[in-house]
């Protein structure tokens, strides 16, 4: 048998192990979280029956808060319609190069819809049931364990526009802080900007939210009575939704703020190796990574941390119980069924519950 000789003097061609690519990874975050909303929202309108609007219950607001109530959720909705106009769809129709920003706006808007999860385990938190709602697709998020969730009055014009509005505008004024606070203060490591951002956030998510619960669109009946401010109010606000909403903001900001050599967010980075290979633009790439980073922080810094607190619930205040407009028919005054509380065990869907004369009641299946 003749024997085979290697040539040794040949290069042996190496390969080169596989590079991550965030933004592929992001982008395939950001595709789940619009087709997870987009089959929430589905069952929630045509298959789970609960798209009614939750009743106010005999309780009438005064004509200060109805007018109000009215102002708010008319000023969100043409604020939230002109910003995606200024920041999206204008530079998009005049064939303008969409930036960071374009792209942020609509991630932010697409990540509404983990509004409700702050009560996935436990009802907590409320709305007003004057507003223009019809319910809320909580029970239609899967998994969920909090009973009677789906008539949390979420009101659409306000919830949806002020993600647009609100959140997007404080987010990209905090990031434009922190840019000035770098080139004012290079000596300042990362640590020290995120600082000064967030001190900053604090103050402009401090003076929405208390001037947001005054007016009575929303509540947090369940508050943890020794971290809450205003305790026994109907605008009482826990201090550590302040700071956790804080954190989230923060967090968009930074995104917004640091940057790569190659001007690349987080969400980004690798596009320019991506379209080098490819020759493409890959705009939708870049916004689907947008969309995908958006939901997963708003998730992982916002609701994640909220659970614990959302579990220690505490008893509602009896200003709640005479708003049943604020009760949203998922306990107390018009149901039998008990609202949180320390003594109170927490229920599930389906499962027993304690009735509001301190029973045992079951849910029907």
């Amino acid at each position: 048998m003749a024997s085979v000789t290697l040539d040794r003097s040949r290069p042996v061609a190496v390969r080169e192990p596989r590079k991550v690519v965030p933004v592929k990874w992001w982008a395939v975050a950001g595709v789940i979280a619009i087709a997870l909303q987009a089959g929430i929202f589905f069952h929630w309108i045509f298959i789970s029956g609960n798209f009614n609007e939750t009743d106010t219950g005999p309780a009438e607001i005064s004509s200060f808060m109805s007018a109000s109530l009215w102002f708010l959720q008319t000023i969100c909705i043409v604020l939230g319609i002109w910003c995606l106009y200024w920041f999206f769809f204008r530079r998009w129709k005049q064939g303008e190069p969409l930036g960071i920003d374009s792209y942020m706006i609509i991630g932010i808007y697409l990540v509404w819809w983990q509004d409700p999860i702050l009560n996935y385990f436990q009802n907590w938190a409320t709305y007003n049931a004057y507003t223009v709602q019809r319910g809320s697709w909580s029970s239609s998020i899967p998994g969920w364990l909090a009973p009677n969730s789906h008539n949390m009055a979420a009101p659409l014009l306000f919830t949806i526009p002020v993600y647009g509005a609100v959140a997007f505008v404080c987010s990209l004024t905090v990031a434009k802080a922190m840019r000035a606070a770098r080139n004012r203060y290079p000596h300042v490591g990362n640590v020290g900007i995120v600082a000064i951002g967030f001190a900053i956030c604090s103050v402009i998510v401090f003076a929405c939210e208390t001037a947001f619960l005054r007016l009575g669109i929303y509540a947090y009946p369940g508050a943890i009575e020794w971290m809450t401010i205003f305790h026994g109010e109907y605008y009482q606000y826990p201090l550590y939704e302040w700071l956790i909403f804080t954190s989230i903001w923060t967090t968009w900001a930074s995104i917004l703020f640091f940057r790569n050599d190659k001007g690349e967010t987080v969400a980004e980075r690798g596009l320019e190796e991506l379209r080098a290979k490819t020759g493409k633009r890959l705009d939708w790439v870049r916004l689907l990574s947008v969309v995908g980073v958006v939901n997963v922080s708003f998730f992982l810094v916002y609701n994640l941390p909220l659970q614990p607190f959302a579990l220690h619930a505490e008893e509602w205040p009896e200003v709640f119980q005479e708003r049943t407009f604020m009760l949203n028919e998922m306990c107390g005054t018009g149901t039998d069924i008990a609202c949180s509380g320390t003594d109170i065990p927490i229920p599930r869907e389906g499962g027993f519950y304690v009735t509001t004369d301190g029973t045992v009641g079951q849910f029907d299946d």
